[in-house]
């Protein structure tokens, strides 16, 4: 039997800066059970598409630059919006082409980033930290005037881990705040193009 992958599934969230620091020292009320702060990096994420063909099918292709080292990937989202989401995650290049071929057979796989076009690129400012033992936290501010939160778990089971990740921010309503967080894409997008998605 071929063991299940697992997946990425992030549940975004709005959350008041004045907060951080709370956060930070842990003496929100309640306090978290346990929580680790994993310092702040900086990284910078550039979208590559050809007409949104990729995107429009839940594919979003990725080069992640951090200190120099870039990683192109392939975020498939598995079910989901751009708050809520479930994505595998695919580093290896012959799976990324395996993943983007069927709705591109044209691009040329020799070419940088497969030759396709930019479709946004953005630098992150982010924070991390590890709560209650398992729960990715992130706070992240871009270089257009964006910020927004994500509590991320990587598990093979989607549903359990949306359960778990519900539970969790519901545990911590003085720092999750309630309302439709918006992605940092989505926001960028909605920004510098608004033709993407029905975005207005």
């Amino acid at each position: 039997m071929a063991a299940k992958r697992l997946l990425e599934v992030e549940s975004k969230f709005l959350f008041n800066p004045s907060l951080v620091a709370t956060l930070r020292s842990n003496k929100g009320c309640p306090a978290f059970k346990q929580l680790e702060d994993l310092g702040t990096r900086s990284f910078t994420d550039a979208y590559y598409d050809h007409r949104d063909i990729l995107s429009k099918n839940g594919i979003w292709l990725r080069q992640r630059t951090t200190s120099g080292f870039e990683l192109l990937e392939a975020k498939v989202r598995i079910s989901g919006d751009f708050s809520r989401s479930t994505f595998d995650e695919i580093i290896d290049h012959k799976k990324i082409t395996d993943a983007i071929r069927p709705h591109l057979p044209q691009f040329n796989t020799g070419r940088k980033n497969f030759g396709l076009d930019l479709l946004a690129k953005y630098t992150t400012t982010r924070q991390n930290f590890r709560a209650d033992d398992k729960f990715a936290v992130v706070l992240d501010y871009t270089d257009f005037g964006h910020s927004v939160g994500e509590v991320e778990l990587m598990m093979e089971d989607e549903a359990e881990a949306h359960r778990d990740i519900d539970r969790f921010m519901a545990r911590y309503p003085w720092f999750f705040m309630k309302g439709k967080a918006e992605g940092k894409l989505e926001a960028y997008l909605r920004i510098y193009d608004n033709g993407h998605f029905g975005l207005k």
